[in-house]
């Protein structure tokens, strides 16, 4: 059987992190409230889910996934929900486990049934007649508080928290939780998100609420000296042999991206037993991975795209250059100021020591095709 999967990654799929999982782990226990940010599908929720089972005996870990959310009645029973089915996960007697949950969150309506074959409990929240923001501004302190009384710690992950930054009262919003972070005792919060330029806005910016509020972390690659036994490994668990010279080829094609080193070795494991070369997989991901890159290229500008595409081929150092501007046809540095802040704020493109690059390494070889 394939050994590999595109789900968050556990046990023998998550691929080193020690330093990453031993910070996070002493940050929660110490009340450090921790921003982990990275490009999308870099593995941060299963990080994040990790260092959740790691501190199961010490902490309850809630997880809320913000990458969904709306308006404010979102965040409010996002947080509610996941709270509740957390406290209430390990309880003996589920009905009065929700009791005394409610004699906390006393502007919270719960109630709870069965699932007819599984005869597990479901819990249904309510805000009720209470205003979105109400709740917001109470809810950490009601868990501070449960905590207090129970004499537990919580582990509260907020997923793709940048998400908060697209709601009409977000700088409210923002207030509201950060205030709710301050006070909280018992409540340790681990931030995660994708859009880097937004996160690192919320938290470095003095006129922002969560200004200087949290540890930044941002996750970087996973060596290629773990990944690439690692990859050996997995290989020979699923019965079937990977030279550490194709190991290096996977992890150089996906520029140690953990997604696409996932996918891409998904797909060889399959397609080399039926004789296809590496090569061909990866001209099959290059593939299948299009749709999702036409749906972004469409919606940029034609200047946006210009610069995006120019970025692909150079890599530039500067991208205010004469050469460079002239060459791709790229117009005015304003123009190109304005379609560079947007691609940024996109997490489409980011600066390193060598150069201007594509976020995305697979995105960034189907757009020099």
């Amino acid at each position: 059987m394939n050994p590999f999967r595109l789900t968050l990654a556990t046990d023998d799929l998550f691929c080193n992190r020690v330093a990453e999982i031993d910070l996070l782990m002493k940050n929660m226990l110490s009340g450090i409230h921790t921003v982990v940010y990275a490009p999308r599908r870099y593995g941060k929720s299963s990080l994040a889910r990790v260092v959740m089972g790691r501190l199961e005996k010490k902490m309850v870990g809630v997880y809320v996934d913000l990458f969904s959310i709306t308006s404010n009645e979102d965040v409010a029973a996002k947080l509610y929900r996941c709270i509740v089915q957390a406290l209430g996960h390990n309880a003996a007697d589920h009905s009065s486990a929700m009791s005394r949950i409610a004699g906390f969150f006393k502007n919270l309506r719960l109630s709870m049934s069965f699932d007819p074959i599984t005869k597990n409990p479901e819990i249904s929240v309510s805000l009720g007649d209470v205003n979105a923001v109400v709740h917001i501004e109470t809810v950490i302190g009601a868990l501070d508080e449960y905590c207090a009384k129970q004499k537990i710690k919580v582990c509260l992950i907020l997923d793709e928290f940048q998400e908060i930054c697209t709601l009409k009262d977000s700088k409210k919003i923002e207030a509201l939780l950060r205030s709710g972070m301050q006070a909280a005792k018992h409540v340790s919060f681990m931030m995660l998100g994708s859009r880097r330029t937004i996160l690192r806005d919320m938290f470095e910016d003095r006129k922002r609420p969560f200004y200087k509020s949290a540890y930044i972390m941002p996750l970087p690659k996973i060596p290629e000296t773990e990944m690439v036994p690692f990859l050996v490994r997995t290989f020979k668990k699923g019965g079937t042999s990977l030279s550490p010279e194709q190991a290096q080829q996977i992890v150089t094609f996906c520029d140690s991206y953990p997604y696409y080193i996932q996918k891409l070795s998904m797909l060889f494991f399959d397609m080399k037993a039926k004789g296809n070369a590496l090569s061909e997989t990866q001209e099959l991901l290059i593939a299948m991975e299009a749709p999702d890159y036409e749906n972004i290229f469409i919606n940029l500008t034609m200047n946006q795209k210009r610069l995006l595409q120019a970025i692909a081929k150079a890599r530039p150092i500067n991208i205010f250059s004469n050469s460079f501007l002239v060459e791709y046809h790229l117009g005015s540095q304003g123009g190109v100021q304005s379609s560079l802040s947007k691609l940024k704020k996109l997490d489409l493109i980011e600066q390193q020591k060598d150069g201007w690059k594509v976020v995305d390494p697979i995105f960034e070889k189907w757009l020099k095709t």
